[in-house]
C-alpha cells in the first residue's frame, strides 16, 4: 500500500506544471492613451500622385505636420510558461528518497532501527523528494496571452502627425525650379496654390530639355512653399516614350530587317511618329506599328521622347499601296516613234549593292524609264537590258553582252545608284578603282559603249554623289563639277553625237517626289519630270532639258527646302525620235 502511493506521487510530481508571469515587451512604448503636447503645426507640400506616359501631370497637395510630444512607458505582458523537472536531478532527488523511506521503515538495510532515526529518515526521505521537484527546465516557447499593462514612465518621444487639409496659407505662393542634369531649366516664383493643390505638366518642359533625352535621363523638381523645402526627381521615362520620328520624305515599314520587296508592310511619311521599341542592330530599330512589332532603318528618322497626353495619339502619315500605273506618268503614253531595231536602252545601277545606302523607290524609277522605252519608243524586251553592279562581277558579262547597233540606232543609257568623287576630280561606281588615273565609268563602261557604235547617245544619270575627299574638305562643291565635265568630256570624245544629263550639282540630293501626308508620286523627281516631258512629247533633247530645268529644281525647294539643279553637258540638238 505504501509503495503504490508513492509510486502514484512520484507519477504527479514527475507530470509538467506551467506557471504566468509579466514580461517587459516594450521599454519605450507610447502612451495613446495621454494627451500629447503640441510642439509645432506648419502647412507644407506633399505629391499626391506621380506622372505617367499617359498623363504626365504630377500632383502635390497642402498637408498639415503637427510636431506631437508623448510620454513613453514600459509595456509588459502576462505569458504563461510550462515547466518540468530535470530528470537527473530528480532521479538523484527520487534514489535518495527512497533509500531514506527504506531505511527508516524496514529492516532492509538497518536490522533495527529505532523511532527517531525512522522519523529522521522519513523526514529526510520527504525534503530529498522535495528537492528533486525544485529544479525545473521550461517545456516550449512561453506563450503570450495579449494582456498588458503599462508601467512606469520611461521618457518622452516626438511624433510627426502628417494629414491633408483643405486651409492653407492663402498669402503663401509656391516656388518652382525644374533642373535638367544638374541645370535649371525652368524657374518661377509666386505661383498661386489654388484649392490647396498645385498640379505642374511635366511634358510641356521637354522643349527646355533639348534633344539628349535617354532612358538614363531625369528631371528634378524643386519646390519651396511656406519655409519647407522638397525636391524630387522624376525619370523621363515616366512621363515620356520615345518614339522615331520620321525626317525622310517616305520610310518603309517591314516586317524583317533587310531590305527586301516581299516583306514591306507599308510606307509612311515626314513627320510620322512610330512607338519605339528599341535598337535591333546598328541598321535597324524595331518599332510598334498597328499593334506588330516592325523595322524600320535608323536613316529614317529621329528619336524624340514624347507624351500621348500631350500630342494625342502619334501622327502616322501612311501612303496607301498603289500599283504600277495609276501614278499620272505611268500611264496614257503616246507613241512617239515606230520600233527601231537598232535602237538599246540600258539601266546601269549599283543601287542594289550591299556597299549603297537603299533608295526609295528606286526599282519603280527603273520601270518607268523601261515603260517609256518600250511603248514611247517601241522598244522590244530584248533591246532593253537592265544590269545590276555588284560584287560578283557578273554585271560584266551582261554589259559585253549587248548586242551592237551598226550606227544606226540610239543608244539610250540610264545610270542610277551611287558615283564617287575623288579629290583628283574622277568619277567612277566603285569604291574600289581599277587602276590608279582610271576610273570604270571611263574604262570598261565606256568602252563597250563606244563598241557599240551608236549613232547617237543619250545618258541620264540619277546619282547619289559620295566625295572621298582626303583634303579634309578644303575642295568646294563647285570643283567636284569638274568631275561631270571630266566624265562627259571624255565620253563625247569617244561618242561625240552624245549628250549626259546629270540629275543634281555635287553637294545637293536627288529628292523623291513626296510632300506633305498625302503628296506622293514615288518616284524621285528627276525621273518623274523625265517621263513627264515625254509624256508631253518633247522629243528634242533640248525640249526635254528645258522641261527638267523648269519643274527639278522647283519642285525641290517646294517640297523639300533644297536646291536641285540639273547638269547637262553634250549636244542638245539630238531627237529622240529620229
Amino acid at each position: 500500500m505504501k509503495r503504490s502511493f508513492l509510486f502514484l506521487i512520484c507519477l504527479f510530481l514527475t507530470s509538467a506544471c506551467s506557471s504566468s508571469r509579466w514580461v517587459v515587451t516594450d521599454q519605450n512604448s507610447i502612451n495613446t492613451g495621454s494627451d500629447p503636447v503640441i510642439l509645432s503645426e506648419k502647412h507644407i507640400l506633399l505629391l499626391e500622385k506621380e506622372p505617367t506616359v499617359d498623363d504626365p501631370v504630377i500632383s502635390f497637395g497642402t498637408y498639415s505636420v503637427v510636431e506631437k510630444q508623448y510620454e513613453e512607458r514600459v509595456l509588459v505582458e502576462r505569458t504563461v510558461q510550462k515547466y518540468r523537472p530535470k530528470w537527473q536531478f530528480l532521479l538523484l532527488g527520487i534514489s535518495g528518497a527512497v533509500f531514506a523511506v527504506t531505511a527508516g521503515n524496514t529492516d532492509l538495510i538497518l536490522p533495527s532501527v529505532s523511532v527517531g532515526q525512522q522519523v529522521a529518515f522519513n523526514i529526510a526521505a520527504a525534503v530529498l523528494g522535495g528537492l528533486s521537484f525544485t529544479n525545473m527546465e521550461p517545456v516550449g516557447d512561453p506563450i503570450y496571452t495579449g494582456e498588458t499593462r503599462l508601467q512606469r514612465r520611461s521618457g518622452t518621444e516626438v511624433l510627426n502627425d502628417t494629414t491633408q487639409t483643405e486651409s492653407f496659407e492663402e498669402d503663401m505662393n509656391i516656388s518652382l525650379n525644374i533642373l535638367y542634369q544638374d541645370e535649371e531649366v525652368f524657374s518661377e516664383s509666386d505661383i498661386i496654390l489654388e484649392n490647396g493643390s498645385f498640379d505642374l505638366n511635366l511634358a510641356s518642359f521637354v522643349e527646355y530639355i533639348g534633344s539628349d533625352v535617354d532612358d538614363e535621363s531625369s528631371l528634378s523638381v524643386e519646390l519651396a512653399y511656406n519655409g519647407f523645402e522638397s525636391s524630387y526627381t522624376i525619370p523621363v521615362m515616366d512621363f515620356l516614350a520615345p518614339f522615331l520620328r520620321v525626317t525622310e520624305p517616305v520610310a518603309v515599314i517591314r516586317n524583317a530587317p533587310t531590305v527586301n520587296e516581299l516583306n514591306v508592310v507599308t510606307e509612311v511619311g515626314n513627320g510620322s511618329s512610330l512607338e519605339l521599341i528599341g535598337e535591333y542592330s546598328d541598321q535597324w530599330y524595331r518599332v510598334r506599328f498597328g499593334g506588330s512589332e516592325v523595322f524600320v532603318s535608323k536613316n529614317a528618322g529621329e528619336i524624340q521622347w514624347m507624351s500621348e497626353a500631350q500630342s494625342g495619339s502619334p501622327d502616322i502619315f501612311e501612303f496607301a499601296e498603289v500599283p504600277f500605273g495609276e501614278i499620272d506618268v505611268e500611264n496614257s503614253v503616246p507613241v512617239l516613234k515606230p520600233n527601231n531595231p537598232d535602237d538599246r536602252a540600258v539601266i546601269l545601277t549599283n543601287g542594289f549593292s550591299e556597299e549603297s545606302e537603299p533608295r526609295q523607290y528606286l526599282a519603280r524609277d527603273h520601270d518607268l524609264f523601261q515603260f517609256y522605252m518600250r511603248y514611247a519608243l517601241q522598244m522590244d524586251n530584248d533591246q532593253i537590258t537592265e544590269i545590276e553592279m555588284d560584287s560578283t562581277g557578273n554585271w560584266r558579262d551582261q554589259l559585253s553582252n549587248i548586242s551592237a547597233m551598226d550606227s544606226t540606232g540610239t543608244l539610250f543609257i540610264y545610270l542610277s545608284g551611287s558615283a564617287f568623287i575623288d579629290d583628283s576630280n574622277s568619277l567612277y561606281l566603285s569604291r574600289e578603282r581599277k587602276e590608279e588615273g582610271e576610273s570604270e565609268l571611263e574604262s570598261e563602261i565606256l568602252d563597250t559603249f563606244e563598241e557599240l557604235e551608236p549613232s547617237s547617245l543619250v545618258l541620264f544619270a540619277d546619282l547619289e554623289f559620295i566625295i572621298n575627299d582626303s583634303n579634309n574638305g578644303l575642295n568646294s562643291d563647285k570643283s567636284y563639277q569638274l568631275a561631270l565635265q571630266n566624265f562627259s568630256n571624255t565620253l563625247l570624245r569617244r561618242i561625240p553625237n552624245s549628250a549626259v544629263v546629270f540629275s543634281h550639282r555635287p553637294g545637293q540630293q536627288s529628292s523623291l517626289y513626296i510632300g506633305g501626308d498625302t503628296e506622293n508620286k514615288r518616284h524621285h523627281i528627276f525621273p518623274y519630270f523625265l517621263a513627264d516631258a515625254l509624256k508631253k512629247r518633247n522629243v528634242e533633247l533640248s525640249e526635254i532639258v528645258r522641261h527638267l530645268e523648269n519643274n527639278v529644281d522647283y519642285t525641290s525647294r517646294r517640297l523639300h527646302d533644297r536646291p536641285q539643279e540639273i547638269q547637262v553637258f553634250g549636244n542638245l540638238t539630238i531627237d529622240v525620235v529620229e
